[in-house]
């Protein structure tokens, strides 16, 4: 009996040895911050608040690149922070609403800035302007040189600055079925949301599809409106 409590004794305290040793590994200490750009414009790229655009990180290691990559994601404004990186030697690529650039290789130590230059499948501008407890938004997509057929125009209203295609209080879908391509890119669309609280603030945002496979939305920088 007591070689047998002994023996639990000796396991666990094995275990217990291993556990500290894989804990005692340094914490990532460098952080990459940047933006994704309109590489026609040099303005950022807007993108979808959750699972919009990606930033896939490819670490080398051992003398090879890794097969399976970091991601994280970007913010509303096309900007993106990562402050949990090893330093070393990476590849970085992005996928979202815009043609996918070549892979960047990059040392990262420290705090590296990375401006990534993307070319968007559509550029998406909105007004928003309120008259009462109604506002009127009006918005313009047009072809970049990616030159993707526009299969949708939408309008969001939301009562936080968190608003896309998946996140908001109204929709308005933009009617196209009997407008060409060149005609959508070449129209100012219309919209209205009425019956809007007086005193409280609301955000609109324009979104467009061009046909691509990942079904990625073009979107308008965000637009904040009190109702008076």
């Amino acid at each position: 009996m007591r070689k047998i409590i002994f023996l639990a004794v000796v396991l666990c305290g094995l275990i217990s040895f291993q556990g500290c040793s894989l804990d005692n590994y340094d914490e990532p200490t460098a952080s990459l911050t940047g933006a994704l750009v309109d590489a026609e414009t040099n303005e950022n790229v807007p993108c979808q608040y959750q699972n919009g655009s990606r930033i896939r990180i490819y670490e080398f290691y051992n003398g090879n690149w890794a097969n399976q990559p970091n991601d994280f994601y970007t913010k509303q404004d096309g900007t993106f922070t990562n402050n949990a990186i090893f330093p070393g030697k990476y590849q970085i690529v992005a996928e979202g609403p815009f043609e996918t650039p070549e892979k960047v290789e990059i040392e990262i130590s420290g705090t590296q800035t990375l401006e990534m230059k993307v070319t968007p499948f559509l550029r998406v501008s909105a007004n928003a302007t309120a008259s009462g407890t109604t506002v009127k938004m009006t918005a313009t997509v047009k072809h970049t040189s990616s030159k993707r057929v526009i299969k949708a125009v939408e309008f969001y209203c939301g009562k936080t600055q968190y608003v896309d295609k998946n996140t908001y209080t109204g929709k308005v879908e933009a009617q196209l079925s009997e407008m060409t391509d060149d005609q959508i890119a070449s129209s100012t669309l219309q919209a209205e949301f009425t019956g809007l609280q007086s005193g409280k603030t609301y955000y609109f945002r324009a979104g467009a599809l061009g046909e691509n496979s990942g079904n990625y939305y073009n979107y308008s920088t965000v637009i904040e409106v009190k109702i008076p």
